[in-house]
């Protein structure tokens, strides 16, 4: 419980000054289509450096595996939350501390239609699944619109399967 409580406060604070550098963006539009870099641009800024971060995780890591990361799991990175939208840092406290106490009460909070607290609990719920969709529609790779469509599921059920998918998983829930 101690290790996943200071990953939670670090990304808290990290949240805090989410300021991306100029390089960085112009990374992030050499990665991604301009379909992609619109949604990159248009995504809130904690998420933005939350997905550069990653990006750059797995890029890093990626020089000492067996399998560096393919050109979709480095795009899935940079785009992997824009399902979120825009959200309250309370809103994202929230969820943080509903799923902490009971993933059946943070799923009963949640309502796609009503108080618009409870709507950002649902879109946090469901953002893997509403990013998928947004990716598709802008015209992304299969294979990047998958990863974000799984990136919130469990690493280990799926490592025999998709071990791809795995790290991506992994890595992002370290950042």
């Amino acid at each position: 419980m101690l290790p996943r409580a200071r990953y939670r406060i670090r990304q808290f604070t990290r949240g805090l000054r989410p300021h991306l550098a100029p390089h960085e963006v112009a990374e992030a539009r050499l990665w991604l289509t301009p379909a992609e870099f619109a949604l990159f641009r248009a995504a809130d800024p904690r998420d933005r450096r939350h997905s550069m971060d990653l990006f750059l995780l797995l890029r890093r890591e990626g020089t000492s595996r067996d399998a560096p990361p393919s050109d979709e799991v480095l795009v899935a990175a940079l785009i992997h939350d824009v399902g979120k939208g825009h959200l309250m840092t309370a809103d994202r406290v929230l969820f943080v501390i509903l799923r902490a106490a009971s993933a059946g009460l943070a799923n009963r909070v949640a309502a796609e239609h009503g108080a618009p607290w409870r709507r950002a609990q649902w879109r946090l719920l469901h953002h893997a699944t509403l990013g998928a969709d947004i990716l598709r529609r802008a015209g992304s790779a299969p294979r990047v619109v998958e990863l974000v469509a799984g990136h919130t599921g469990t690493a280990d059920s799926i490592r025999a399967t998709d071990p791809e998918l795995a790290w991506f998983i992994e890595s992002d829930d370290r950042i």
